[in-house]
């Protein structure tokens, strides 16, 4: 599963849901290969204006 395919996977999810969707992706896509730098996720959940 590439990056965008786990952002689109399950639009009504939680911004926790989305982190872990996406730390699922990087796993996979990085496989037995060690980790050599560190790595920052951010998820917004918009409601909307107040207009």
């Amino acid at each position: 599963m590439d990056l965008m395919e786990a952002l689109n996977k399950n639009p009504e999810a939680s911004p926790e849901e989305v982190l872990t969707a996406v730390k699922k992706s990087v796993d996979l896509f990085v496989g037995e290969a060690p980790q050599f730098d560190d790595l920052t996720m951010l998820c917004l959940s918009y409601h909307g204006s107040d207009q």
